[in-house]
């Protein structure tokens, strides 16, 4: 069992599912019929492997015909079927699937809508509504609080790409991973969703720290991200007498968005801001603007559902780069500032001055005047972990954004042998960031400290990036 210690001194749980019978050898009628609609829906078949998700971090597979529990689960899931069809039947119901998705008491009727935005969004209707209020003006929700969380798990989750994501149609891992991170911040202190589904200590009849009811997640899930049904992944979710078993684990990596914006029209709100990959180990990486998009929907506990995300490749141009001084060429290498730009971890730019470069400066011109957050530095040769040990790379910078914008700032990194150029950039990319975009055309980076290589004074930065 896994779990992720955040920079914020919070942890990711890691979660599985199977289904076994309780001490009494029966499954509890609620649960049953939970898995009565999920068969409607199209979720799994009795002689298929238990109800899986993925959380965040490594996959795993179990075979059903070599484990004991899991055919006591395909006798189980027998068992769940039968109890929900004979409690429909005791009921008096007729078996629709409107009726039965009621009788199952999670609260996702699927057929009337009931907790899900108005209307069905398609993917090329959401990045019409975010092209329009990219558009608008940003504004300041009274619910900033509640939508920045929610925008926070998805990050967190990592299952944003550049492709885009539909919540409606989110694969089974995605969900997976994001019931992951939405239940750690359930049952962490001091955050919005702090308790919103129900829970319990696990005691000593269960191997869990927390058990979650299926039937309150299943509709929490479907109300606040639009998750149409539960459906499995790689990772298992253990589940007992209608209960998600959760418990605490080791760290995993996360991504973040920062500088959140806000902008609102009448049907929906988008949240866009940078975002960020980071790790325990201290590795920081830009991953494109992350741009949410939540439909406004009265049937939520909270009036929105969020539709659609993904990850825009946005790059602030920058047309050209001055630098005060730089190594000549040799060896067939340049070591121009142009070097800075051209997104190859194995070019430098190298100063040229006798010593080890304090006070030489890059200036980057910006394509046009742009908002600008920061600035990423990948420091070092990383060309190689040879070189990166050989050559200087520098331990403070003062950043000039213009209009007396200007920050100074402690960067590192570190290398190990047989490292390549990738490797090396994502263990040594640092951020210098405002508190508050600025609108400028130039951005100066000045050495003001460097830590000397074991072979050469020379100091060196690989790529810089503006965002």
């Amino acid at each position: 069992m896994k779990c992720k210690l955040m920079k914020d001194g919070m942890a990711q749980g890691n979660f599985k599912v199977s289904m076994r019978k309780s001490g009494s050898g029966q499954i509890r009628k609620g649960f049953a019929a939970m898995f009565l609609l999920a068969g409607l829906l199209g979720m799994t078949a009795c002689g298929q492997d238990s109800l899986q998700t993925a959380p965040a971090g490594e996959q795993t597979e179990t075979d059903v015909s070599d484990n004991k529990e899991d055919a006591e689960a395909a006798e189980a899931l027998d068992t769940a079927v039968q109890a929900g069809e004979d409690a429909a039947g005791d009921n008096g119901e007729d078996g629709s699937p409107e009726e039965d998705a009621k009788a199952s008491g999670n609260g996702a009727d699927a057929e009337s809508g009931s907790g899900t935005a108005d209307g069905v969004v398609t993917e090329t209707q959401c990045v019409q509504e975010i092209d329009a209020l990219r558009k608008t003006e940003p504004v300041q929700p009274a619910q900033t609080e509640l939508l920045t969380e929610m925008a926070r798990c998805v990050t967190f989750a990592r299952i944003l790409d550049e492709k885009g994501v539909l919540f409606s149609e989110m694969d089974a891992n995605r969900q997976g991973m994001l019931r992951a991170q939405v239940f750690r911040e359930v049952l962490s202190e001091e955050t919005a969703f702090s308790g919103a589904i129900p829970f319990q200590d696990g005691g000593e009849e269960y191997e869990a720290d927390r058990l979650i009811p299926v039937s309150e997640a299943v509709n929490f899930m479907q109300e606040v991200y639009g998750l149409s049904d539960f459906t499995r992944g790689e990772h298992f979710e253990q589940i007992e007498d209608g209960f998600i078993l959760w418990s605490f684990g080791d760290g995993e990596p996360w991504e973040i968005m920062e500088h959140m914006q806000f902008f609102e029209n009448d049907s929906y709100f988008l949240l866009t801001g940078p975002a960020f990959y980071e790790d325990n180990g201290g590795s920081t990486m830009y991953k494109g603007y992350a741009d949410l998009l939540l439909q406004k929907n009265p049937d939520s506990r909270y009036g929105v559902t969020m539709v659609y995300g993904r990850y825009r490749d946005e790059k602030v141009n920058i047309s050209s780069v001055d630098v005060s001084s730089e190594l000549p060429a040799g060896n067939g290498k340049t070591y121009s500032g142009n070097n800075l730009t051209d997104g190859d971890y194995a070019t430098v730019w190298v100063e040229g001055v006798s010593g080890t470069g304090e006070g030489e400066s890059v200036t980057l011109h910006l394509a046009s005047p742009r908002s600008v957050f920061g600035v990423q530095i990948c420091n070092g040769y990383t060309a190689d972990a040879d070189l990166y040990e050989k050559n200087g790379k520098v331990s403070k910078v003062r950043v000039d954004f213009g209009g007396g914008n200007v920050l100074e700032r402690s960067i590192g990194g570190y290398g190990f042998e047989g490292a390549d150029p990738e490797t090396l950039a994502q263990m040594n990319l640092n951020r210098v960031e405002l508190e508050a975009p600025v609108v400028t055309d130039t951005v100066t980076i000045t050495i003001t400290e460097v830590e000397k290589g074991t072979k050469y004074d020379d100091t060196c930065i690989s790529e810089v990036r503006v965002y």
